[in-house]
């Protein structure tokens, strides 16, 4: 195994270069700003389109019953479209994994589907324990395959909402840890950007829109490929591969009362990816060409993804309100190297009727969706689900109170046989917020949530006869969560502080020794997370976002022997640490690090293997301003450290490569 890096020469260099960037930044911001206006200005900050931005502005979160920030009783991160554009991430997951407490790595070496990790779940399993919407549109899928996020275009992203902790009213099945909400904008005028870099890289988005007052129309394309970082198989094939994406929307306001819109996305994905190495492969050379499994070294899989959405809102008389959502989803995903393909329908609506009054807001709304999978069988997972929630606001204070019934629907049929079970399950939500100043408060939450099995949890592999077998119908799992925090709102600060204790019933895992899932009868996990944004200036500030998670399993009847022992794929400490400054108004500097501290290898539940290497990646990009023109440039993990995922297969453990050296990209982008 590899030395502990902890704390070591990377973070001595990285405080180094913030300590020596900060020294030379003061001093040379009385030169850099002789000619800025007066103390009056200096809490408005200049977004990319040139307005003026007040930090201490409030922002609304749309969970359902929209809230401001500070009121809100749960604990929540927010990133605005500036926040994004700031970052200068590559792409969603990115963007995700370095600026904000959510873990995301490629699955299994697949960089465009990643594995998604929040509250102390599990690189495994920790998609399946988060719901994540585009639009109020669920991406949760009815398999072990994690929500597809490579086919949004980051330029249309108008905000990500993060709740933790809570969410499982409104959303449902699968929102232990919490929601991801992701708010598109349309657009307006013409937008053009680009990028390339390492290995390849390239990446080119157009974005057009109209708005009146009567209609709005727009459109997008999307394309971002790749060369590949490695040579993955002895014949020189490389894990290059590419995403493709376009869409358009059309919203109609014939009146003031009522809005309706449709819209179409189309995507398609074609990657290679390679097989694991081990780990004395991956120590001596992260560009090893692996070794054949089934017969190849690598995986080729080429997917096509196709979503109608459509929808409107009625208000009645302006306390009185309807809101529908519907979508329907075909894709398709066919593994070539393996002659697997696999075909998906899913149907989803979702109507939802608002009441508000001066002092309270009410929803009552109806979900119905229904997931089929199709290849050798059948699978289907349906799912009905009606919830009512109410905020009320009784002076300083805020109170949520709401409850869902869901009712989920499994069927399985083949040429042979057919299954079929269903389950009820609850879900409510508590929560208290109590303003002690405009810009600061106090809340708690109590949160109880459910995840439903997926459907491929009921089967497991027979090696002897080359099919798959009944596994029996697994326990849904069952969350008791508890948040609670502090908010402060105010220039130069922005600074939140929630901490959690969550009490697991039945999680459900794989177990790589026996091949099959399962539940363990009960897991615990407890930590906070602290995030502050603090300028110390008006054109310097730094970012910080720590979260500290411990997990552990209480109790397992199937295998007393990990009893005890922490839930695999969760680092305890997550650090993404940034400090920015504005030498002018037409230059912008970033400089960030992100770290997660050593965990054990996914489905390592034993912990045979001992934790695995901590992650470590900084990043330095720039940014500059030349009228209509932005361009910028960024270097990927400075120091060039190793990085990987790390996966115990039940007989072996296996390294997946990622961000494993320094890396390159220059863009422009540009809008009329």
């Amino acid at each position: 195994m590899k030395k502990p890096k902890g704390f070591g020469k990377a973070y001595f260099s990285l405080a180094a270069i913030l300590a020596f960037s900060s020294s030379a930044m003061m001093a040379s911001q009385n030169q850099s700003y002789t000619d800025s206006s007066d103390n009056a200005t200096v809490r408005q900050m200049i977004d990319d389109s040139g307005d003026a931005v007040n930090e201490d502005d409030p922002i609304v979160i749309s969970k359902k019953i929209e809230v401001k920030e500070v009121d809100a009783p749960f604990a929540s991160e927010i990133y605005t479209q500036k926040d994004i554009k700031n970052s200068h991430a590559k792409d969603l997951y990115d963007f995700l994994n370095s600026q904000t407490s959510v873990t995301t790595l490629p699955s299994y070496g697949n960089s465009f589907s990643q594995l998604i990790d929040m509250g102390g779940y599990g690189l495994e399993s920790g998609y399946e324990n988060v719901v994540i919407t585009v639009n109020g549109r669920r991406l949760n899928n009815i398999d072990m395959t994690p929500q597809l996020l490579s086919n949004i275009p980051l330029e249309s992203i108008k905000k990500i909402e993060i709740i933790k902790g809570s969410g499982s009213v409104e959303y449902g099945d699968g929102a232990n840890a919490g929601v991801i909400n992701i708010i598109t904008k349309d657009f307006d005028g013409v937008s053009l950007s680009t990028y390339v870099g390492t290995h390849g890289l390239w990446h080119a988005d157009a974005n057009i829109g109209i708005k009146q007052e009567k209609f709005a129309v727009s459109g997008f394309i999307n394309n971002t490929g790749s060369d590949g970082d490695r040579v993955i198989a002895s014949d020189g094939t490389r894990d290059d591969g590419y995403s493709k994406n376009k869409g358009f929307k059309l919203t109609l306001t014939p009146c003031d009362k009522l809005s309706v819109f449709v819209g179409k996305t189309f995507s398609t994905i074609d990657t290679k990816y390679a097989n694991s190495l081990t780990l004395s492969q991956y120590e001596e050379d992260p560009k090893t060409v692996p070794d054949p499994s089934w017969g190849a070294p690598y995986s080729e899989q080429y997917y096509k993804d196709d979503v109608l959405s459509y929808g409107m809102d009625y208000d009645f008389d302006g306390k009185l309100s309807f809101v529908f959502r519907g979508s329907n989803e075909d894709k398709s995903s066919n593994y070539i190297t393996y002659n697997l393909s696999n075909k998906y329908d899913y149907d989803s609506y979702n109507g939802s009727l608002y009441y508000k009054t001066e002092n309270a807001k009410l929803v009552l709304g109806l979900q119905k969706f229904n997931g089929k999978r199709v290849n050798q069988n059948t699978m289907e997972k349906d799912d009905l689900g009606y919830f009512l929630k109410g905020n009320f606001f009784i002076g300083k204070s805020t109170i949520s109170l709401g409850a869902r019934r869901e009712r989920v629907e499994y069927d399985y049929s083949n040429a042979r046989s057919s299954l079929s079970d269903d389950m009820y399950l609850n879900a409510y939500d508590f929560g208290y917020n109590y303003k002690l100043t405009n810009n600061s408060s106090l809340f708690v939450n109590i949160n109880r949530s459910f995840e439903a099995p997926d459907v491929d949890r009921f089967f497991s592999y027979d090696f002897a006869n080359n099919s798959y077998t009944f596994n029996g119908f697994i326990k849904p799992a069952k969350v008791n969560n508890y948040n609670l925090g502090y908010n402060y709102f105010k220039y130069p600060h922005r600074f939140k502080f929630s901490a959690f204790y969550a009490n697991v019933k039945d999680e459900i895992y794989y177990n790589a020794a026996t091949w099959q899932n399962t539940n363990l009868n009960k897991t615990r996990k407890y930590g906070f997370t602290l995030q502050e944004k603090y300028n110390i200036h008006y054109n310097l500030f730094v970012k910080l976002n720590y979260s500290f998670v411990d997990t552990k399993i209480k109790e397992n009847s199937s295998d007393p022997s990990i009893e005890g022992n922490e839930i695999p794929g969760v680092s305890k400490h997550n650090l993404k640490v940034s400090i920015g400054y504005n030498p002018t108004y037409k230059l912008s500097l970033l400089l960030s690090h992100t770290y997660r501290s050593k965990a054990y290898a996914m489905s390592d539940f034993d912990e045979s293997y001992g934790k695995m290497d901590s992650y470590n990646s900084t990043d330095f990009s720039i940014g500059y301003k030349l009228k209509k023109l932005n361009l910028f440039a960024k270097v990927n993990n400075i120091f060039d450290k190793k990085n990987a995922l790390f996966v115990d297969s039940g007989y072996a453990l296996g390294v997946y490569p990622v961000n494993y050296e320094r890396t390159f990209m220059f863009g422009v982008s540009v809008k009329f």
